[in-house]
C-alpha cells in the first residue's frame, strides 16, 4: 500500500539504488547520495545566502529605527517600531522568512531517507508488497519449523523492518526465497549493509548493550554536529549578534548535537552516517557561498548616515555619563525623537517650515498701517461703551 511519502521516498530510493550500483559499498553510496542531494538543493542554499546578504545590507537602517525608539518598552511604541521595520522590509523587497525554506526541506528528506533505509526491499530492490509479505511468511515458516527463538515476530500481519528481513534471509539461505518472477533471490539483488569487511552493519542500531564499532557513529555524530554548528554560525549572518553569548543560545547550540546523538541510538546506523556526511557537506557549501556572496560590512559612518536618514538621535553626553536612557512618554511619539531640519548652507535666516523671508509674500503698506477712519471707528466704539457703563 503506497502512501503520500512515496512521492519523496521513491525518487530517493532510486538515487540510493544508482549510487549503490556504482560503488557496491553502502557507506560510499550514502556519501554519494548526500552529495547528489546537496547539489540538487544548492540553488536553495544560494537563495538563503542572498537572503542573508539582503538582511545584512539593511542592518544600518534597521538599527537606526530601533535607536529612534530605544528606551521605551510599552506596547504602542513597540508596535510602531515593528511597523516601521516591516515597512522598511517591504520597501526593500526583503522577506525575513525567505531563508527558512532550505531548513524546512531537510526535515522531510531525513524522514524519507529513514523510510528508504529501513525498507530496502521496496525502495531499492523494487519488490511489491505481495513479494515482501511472502518473504516474511517464508521466514516465519522456516524459523518455526526449526524451533528458532523469536519466530513469532515474523508472523503474517506484524510490522517488521525490511532490513531485518534481509538479515534473516541471509541467515536462512537466499535460495529459500523468490522474487516476483518466481526466480530465487541472489546476493547481488540485495543491498549489503556491512562495511569494513563486515565489522560494521549499517542496518543495525548502535547500542551499549552490543559493544562494537557501531558506537563510533553516535560519537562521530556528536563531534561533527558540534563542529559544523560552530563553523556554520561563524560563516552565517547573525541578525542578533548580541545574543551570541546569551545563555539560552549556548544551551541551544549544545542541545541540538546532543539530540542528534540520542536519535542515532534509536535508528539504523545508516541514518547517523548520512547525517555525518550531510553536516560535512553543509559546511563545505557554506564556505563556497560565503565566497560567492560575501556578507557586507559597514563602517560607523554608514550607521550615522542611516541615523540621519531616519531621524534617530544619539544620547547626549550627560545621558551617556549617567549611563541611562532618557525617560520618554509611553503612549505617544516624542517630538524630540526626530532631528531638527538641517540649517541652510548659505547662512540666511529662515521662517517656519524653512521659508526664505525674501521669497515670502509681502504685505502692502496700506495693509500694515490701520487707516484713520478705522481708528476713529475704534475710538468711537470705545467711548460709546464707556457712556453706557456710566449711565448704568
Amino acid at each position: 500500500m503506497s502512501s503520500i511519502w512515496d512521492i519523496i521516498n521513491i525518487p530517493l530510493g532510486w538515487i540510493i539504488k544508482i549510487s549503490y550500483s556504482l560503488t557496491h559499498n553502502y557507506a560510499v553510496a550514502l556519501f554519494l547520495f548526500a552529495l547528489i542531494l546537496q547539489i540538487i538543493l544548492f540553488p536553495l542554499g544560494i537563495k538563503q545566502q542572498k537572503n542573508s546578504v539582503k538582511q545584512a545590507s539593511l542592518r544600518p537602517k534597521e538599527m537606526a529605527i530601533r535607536k529612534k525608539y530605544a528606551g521605551r518598552t510599552d506596547k504602542p511604541t513597540q508596535q510602531k517600531l515593528n511597523q516601521e521595520i516591516m515597512e522598511l522590509y517591504q520597501r526593500e523587497n526583503f522577506n525575513p522568512m525567505g531563508g527558512c525554506l532550505p531548513l524546512l526541506i531537510q526535515l522531510p528528506i531525513l524522514f524519507s531517507l529513514y523510510n528508504v533505509v529501513v525498507s530496502p526491499l521496496k525502495y531499492i530492490c523494487g519488490y511489491s508488497a505481495e513479494v515482501i509479505a511472502n518473504i516474511q511468511a517464508k521466514i516465519y515458516e522456516l524459523m518455526s519449523a526449526a524451533g528458532t527463538a523469536g519466530y513469532e515476530m515474523y508472523e503474517a500481519g506484524k510490522a517488521v523492518r525490511q532490513i531485518d528481513l534481509i538479515t534473516k534471509m541471509r541467515e536462512l539461505g537466499l535460495s529459500n526465497f523468490v522474487d516476483g518472477s518466481g526466480a530465487a533471490i541472489t546476493e547481488d539483488a540485495l543491498p549489503n549493509f556491512t562495511i569494513l569487511g563486515g565489522a560494521m552493519d549499517l542496518s543495525q542500531t548502535p547500542s551499549f548493550t552490543n559493544f562494537n564499532l557501531l558506537l563510533l557513529i553516535p560519537l562521530l555524530t556528536l563531534i561533527v554536529t558540534l563542529g559544523s554548528t560552530f563553523i556554520t554560525r561563524k560563516l552565517t549572518y547573525n541578525p542578533n549578534p548580541e545574543m551570541q553569548n546569551d545563555i539560552s543560545m549556548k544551551i541551544m547550540n549544545l542541545s541540538m548535537p546532543l539530540l542528534s546523538v540520542y536519535i542515532s541510538f534509536t535508528i539504523a546506523a545508516a541514518i547517523g552516517l548520512y547525517w555525518i556526511f550531510r553536516n560535512i557537506l553543509g559546511v563545505v557549501q557554506q564556505l563556497i557561498l560565503i565566497k560567492l556572496y560575501p556578507i557586507p560590512r559597514f563602517s560607523e559612518e554608514d550607521y550615522k548616515a542611516a541615523e540621519r536618514e531616519f531621524g534617530a538621535k544619539s544620547q547626549s553626553k550627560k545621558q551617556q555619563k549617567q549611563g541611562g536612557q532618557k525617560v520618554r512618554s509611553l503612549h505617544r511619539i516624542d517630538e524630540d525623537d526626530y532631528d531638527e531640519p538641517a540649517k541652510p548652507d548659505d547662512g540666511k535666516p529662515r521662517l517656519k517650515d524653512g521659508v526664505d523671508p525674501s521669497t515670502a509674500p509681502q504685505l502692502k503698506e496700506d495693509d500694515r498701517t490701520p487707516r484713520k477712519s478705522e481708528e476713529a471707528d475704534v475710538d468711537s466704539g470705545d467711548s460709546d461703551g464707556k457712556d453706557e457703563n456710566n449711565k448704568k
